[in-house]
């Protein structure tokens, strides 16, 4: 857990830092979603009526002093066990490659690309009351404004053309794609002896 606890006769120079003499910060991974107001709570519900109860600010204070700031958590694809485990068997495959091997995968992908604003979050600054105004507002339209489903490949440090995907892509729309592009990309690109490396998408699932 993320929490704060009393220690009594410790290091003066942190005591200072604090400026809460019996206080001691520590941190802990499992909880690092605690806000700072369930910090503070922790802190007075554990200590007696006669101690000095700690405010929200005063942790928000110590939290920035010590580089504890809050963020927007990461997102990342879920993996599971098997996963892990097929990726790490597949790096350690490949970790003898040279750099000219490397430059003969055809690297591929999809990627959605919004036609209208951004699905991101937008951080600005403001003062009080101008939370409506132009400046501080990111417009939005009713189902997202829609968007342009691409396809693109790369080797090394050359990029191939984009092709646009129209509607939902399946196994024979993605045949159609190796067919069409991957094999011209990877002619073009690298040359005969060029390696195609895709991820593990259903659609993906597709012979030559």
């Amino acid at each position: 857990d993320f929490f704060l606890v009393n220690q009594y006769g410790k290091c003066q120079a942190l005591f200072k830092l604090l400026q809460v003499p019996e206080l001691h910060l520590l941190q802990r991974k499992s909880s690092l979603e605690l806000t700072a107001p369930h910090i503070a709570a922790q802190i007075n519900a554990s200590q007696s009526s006669s101690n000095r109860h700690i405010s929200t600010s005063t942790v928000q204070r110590r939290l920035h002093e010590s580089g504890h700031r809050g963020q927007i958590a990461a997102k990342k694809p879920l993996q599971k066990v098997t996963n892990n485990k097929k990726r790490l068997a597949w790096a350690k495959k490949h970790k003898q490659w040279t750099l000219d091997w490397w430059k003969s995968v055809l690297w591929s992908d999809e990627s959605k690309f919004e036609s209208f604003g951004s699905n991101c979050c937008v951080f600005v600054r403001r003062r009080v009351g101008e939370w409506m105004i132009s400046g501080c507002v990111v417009p939005t339209v009713k189902h997202g404004g829609g968007g342009v489903m691409g396809w693109g490949c790369f080797a090394g440090d050359t990029v191939s053309d984009l092709f646009r995907i129209q509607g939902t892509l399946n196994q024979h729309d993605y045949h159609s794609i190796l067919q069409q592009y991957t094999i011209p990309s990877g002619l073009h690109l690298v040359g005969l002896s060029f390696v195609i490396q895709q991820d593990n998408d259903p659609t993906h699932l597709q012979t030559v």
